[in-house]
């Protein structure tokens, strides 16, 4: 995925972090009497701070027509098969499962958020290395969470 500026990649970051917000308060509801309620709570209230963080950035958004085609693209880019896709995955069978599956959904964000570092000049690729960075902490707080100490 090519991005044009720091616009772009800010909206696709947001949208990212909204995607996953949908699927865990998703899995609240229907995982929520379980043992995973927590771990749940847990990340989900990591990924509303990642995007009230990203939403802080203050990018101006891309355009209606381009903002379609960014949402889109980011689709397909982190938590890809929503909740069904999830529980196919094993990742509600216990909480350690839904971290290390938090936290192979998190290595694909540190990864984009990467590429936009590196793509991007100035402030902007300055921003998206921060970010890149943070994700990274999150990855390596649900390895570990997960039992995966990486």
């Amino acid at each position: 995925m090519e991005v044009r500026d720091a616009g772009e990649a800010l909206y696709i970051a947001c949208e990212m972090e909204k995607r996953a917000i949908r699927l865990y308060e998703r899995a609240l509801i229907v995982f929520g009497d379980g043992d995973c309620r927590q771990a749940i709570g847990q990340i989900l209230s990591d990924e509303r701070n990642h995007l009230a963080q990203f939403s802080a950035l203050g990018a101006e958004a891309p355009g209606f027509e381009r903002a379609q085609v960014l949402a889109a693209q980011a689709a397909d880019v982190l938590f890809s098969g929503g909740l069904m896709e999830a529980q196919r995955k094993g990742a509600f069978a216990s909480p350690e499962a839904l971290f290390a599956y938090a936290a192979a959904e998190e290595a694909g964000a540190v990864e984009r958020y990467g590429q936009f570092a590196k793509q991007l000049t100035g402030s902007a690729g300055e921003a998206f290395a921060a970010i890149s960075l943070e994700e990274k902490g999150h990855y390596a707080k649900l390895s570990y969470l997960a039992g995966q100490e990486k």
